[in-house]
């Protein structure tokens, strides 16, 4: 058994800003917790103060003040790695080979999902990003920030000094990305090849970069894993003024007592919105906590189109074939005995009248699949996911890519993708979740998706053995690879399945206090 060995001897890099001694184990550094900017509440982002000496980062930094507590982590799927909260939270971390390279390394930085409202950098145990600096070796970083009340509230009518603070989420990723920009060569690796990749909120993260030129120097490519929503996520400038009027109402601040904000807690804050939401919801008004277009933040892409500066940029977008199939609960002694009258049953408790014409459609899509995964069929991030690569290919740059993991999971008597299943497999962690390191399949996945990852990051082309020739997403050739246990490029294959799952389903509900 090949054991990882840690070093007594500690590395240590100076950075712009001072030296930090990280750890060495198992032929990897890690620099835990580095601070890359300062902010006060409120206020945009600033570069860290400078120090003498060494400081240790061999720590994970602070996470953003969550709006809930944390419930029970699944253990078999990798969920549930908790750090401390607090406002001051811009670290990041960094993992890098040891070994020495003829180079500079590509960087692959990773945004958290949670929407804008919650998560953190090393929330799950398959967050990690060892093996994509020891197999894939590549930079690996990964970042905390500022969210939900502490970085999307619009509290621009308490003055012009807060102008910034409805999208201060954002600005904090632009300051992360140039602290990487600037500091990633001491740690071996490229500035000037830097992926940003997200999942979920996070791919809508890596989507906000994209539209923001602040950030455009600071990245050469994307990857969005299940991160495109077309009912939002942005909120409005309306309703998010209207949010946080009302929020300050409740607290009692206003023009003439502003400086207020800053002695109230973050408890006081949470409790102002939730009486707000209330009122809000009766109001029938948007009470989502996101970005808000306004400065330097039009939109998103699907909303407003790329940007100028960053339409050349090459665009991985992935979905899984389940997403929130957790919506859906069928006990394994209920799929043991079913007939197919009692799954026609559920069909049309699911999808309604339309189900027969839907289940046709699923079975053109996915003839290998059997029609129970229809019951699990992703019906939020695949529409919207398919609609941000037709507006990027419609720019007439040819270098947006798209797939689908549809390889269903050995739990539940084999059940489709899960939203995140696919992270595991990408970042080569399949032994941090159980349920993904399944004999044979389990590591021929990981492969696979660990290899289209590390060689999109390289050359911005993604490729992996066992695939065929993976041509780009097009204006005229809207292709998708279908990652399974036979992979294959399909051509506009579920256009028709995708479009009737619009009609018969509602929209997600993306709101903190609904999910």
């Amino acid at each position: 058994m090949d054991r990882l060995i840690y070093k007594e001897e500690k590395p240590v890099v100076t950075t712009k800003y001072g030296k930090v001694r990280g750890v060495s184990y198992g032929g990897v550094n890690l620099f835990l917790g580095i601070k890359y900017a300062d902010a006060e509440r409120f206020r945009m982002p600033e570069d860290p103060e400078c120090w003498e000496g060494i400081k240790d980062a061999n720590n994970f930094g602070y996470q953003c003040m969550q709006m809930r507590p944390a419930g029970p982590a699944a253990f078999e799927q990798g969920f549930g790695n908790e750090v401390p909260e607090s406002e001051d939270c811009q670290y990041l971390n960094v993992w890098a080979s040891d070994k020495p390279s003829d180079g500079p390394k590509p960087v692959f930085v990773w945004m958290h999902g949670g929407g804008f409202f919650s998560g953190n950098a090393v929330e799950n145990r398959f967050y990690e990003g060892f093996n994509m600096a020891k197999r894939g070796d590549l930079v690996f970083v990964s970042l905390n920030h500022r969210l939900n009340l502490i970085g999307h509230l619009n509290l621009t009518n308490l003055g012009e000094e807060f102008a910034d603070a409805k999208n201060l989420g954002l600005f904090d990723l632009v300051a992360a990305l140039k602290w990487v920009h600037e500091n990633i060569a001491a740690f071996g690796g490229d500035p000037e090849n830097v992926t940003i990749c997200g999942h979920s909120g996070g791919g809508g993260k890596v989507l906000a970069m994209y539209q923001m030129e602040a950030a455009k120097d600071y990245f050469q490519r994307g990857i969005v894993m299940s991160g495109c929503l077309d009912n939002g996520p942005e909120t409005n400038e309306e309703d998010s003024r209207y949010m946080a009027d009302c929020m300050l109402e409740v607290m009692g601040i206003g023009r003439d007592n502003k400086e207020k904000i800053f002695e109230v807690t973050y408890a006081d804050i949470l409790a102002a919105y939730q009486k707000t939401v209330k009122k809000m919801a009766a109001e029938n008004r948007n009470f989502g906590i996101s970005p808000v277009p306004g400065n330097c933040f039009r939109g998103f892409p699907i909303d407003v189109g790329f940007e100028e500066w960053s339409k050349d940029k090459p665009l991985l977008i992935s979905t899984t074939l389940g997403e929130f199939n957790f919506k859906v609960n069928i006990p394994d002694e209920v799929k043991e005995s079913l007939t197919e009258e009692k799954l026609a049953g559920m069909l049309k408790d699911r999808f309604g009248e339309g189900w027969e014409e839907l289940a046709e459609l699923f079975k053109k899509a996915y003839p290998s699949h059997s029609l129970i995964d229809l019951m699990y069929l992703d019906t939020d991030f695949r529409r919207p996911s398919y609609a941000t690569a037709v507006t990027k290919a419609e720019t007439g740059c040819e270098n947006t890519y798209m797939h689908l993991f549809a390889y269903n999971m050995p739990i539940n008597c084999r059940i489709t993708p899960w939203h995140g299943a696919d992270i595991p497999y990408a970042f080569a962690n399949t032994d941090k979740v159980p349920v993904c390191n399944e004999e044979t399949w389990g590591q021929k996945m990981e492969d696979i998706l660990f290899s289209v990852f590390t060689s999109f990051a390289r050359t911005g082309k993604p490729a992996a053995e066992g695939l065929p020739e993976w041509l780009p997403f097009t204006k005229d050739h809207r292709r998708t690879m279908v990652i399974d246990r036979q992979c294959e490029l399909k051509e506009a294959y579920d256009e028709d399945l995708v479009k009737l799952c619009k009609k018969l389903c509602p929209p997600l509900d993306f709101h903190p206090e609904t999910n």
